[in-house]
């Protein structure tokens, strides 16, 4: 999950990283690491420490990443929305044309939410009845149609599997435990845990599955 939030050089730190600047109304993206700090210009590192030095304009925006948690805590609502939305049963004549532009779909729930707010998609629900296939990567069985809404009010669907609609659910709720209990290091609750649990659930969903024919 990457995205940023604009500050001025009063609030950066020696050794941060900046991800790109927006100065006269223009913005322009890269990766550089804060070496000094002073009011009339900012000493950055270009793309690794001990890079190219360049000197920005104090004057300027600085952009940096959010945190993981910045971005969690961001987008929870939006995320909840988007769980309770996806469990929706609906028809093959609900859900649109298919598309195979899918970068946007995710099995985290933050960043879910987060690619769709920046494209302006509305998740509305789930179909059983399309025809399934094997991701390219990895041979996951994408046996649902996941249908949403975009900005000019036309439905489409892209194919996901069954079994990351629990893992969104999953994973928010474990979440949400967390904040109440602040207990263990969240990144890695919700980095190798469920990628673990969701691993083991897809080989024992397969050895339970009776072979079908899907598309390539």
């Amino acid at each position: 999950m990457e995205e940023t939030r604009r500050v001025t050089y009063k609030q950066l730190e020696i050794g941060q990283q900046i991800s790109g600047t927006i100065h006269g109304g223009m913005s322009e993206s890269f990766m550089a690491y804060v070496k000094e700090i002073n009011a009339a210009y900012v000493t950055v590192e270009m793309w690794e420490p001990g890079g190219r030095e360049e000197q920005i304009s104090s004057e300027a925006w600085f952009l940096i990443a959010l945190t993981d948690d910045e971005i969690r805590d961001k987008y929870n609502e939006k995320a909840a929305e988007i769980i309770r939305n996806v469990q929706k049963p609906l028809h093959l004549d609900e859900i649109g044309s298919h598309t195979q532009a899918n970068a946007w779909i995710s099995s985290n729930p933050w960043e879910l939410a987060m690619e769709c707010g920046k494209r302006n998609y509305t998740i509305l629900g789930h179909c059983k009845d399309i025809m399934p296939k094997r991701s390219f990567l990895g041979g996951t069985l994408l046996d649902v149609g996941i249908c949403a809404l975009d900005k000019d009010g036309d439905r489409f669907w892209c194919h996901f599997s069954s079994q990351y609609i629990e893992v969104l659910a999953r994973r928010y709720e474990r979440y949400q435990t967390w904040k109440r209990e602040s207990g263990e290091d969240f990144n890695f609750i919700l980095n190798e845990i469920p990628y673990e649990v969701e691993m083991e659930t897809l080989a024992h969903e397969k050895e339970k599955m009776p072979e079908q024919q899907v598309d390539e």
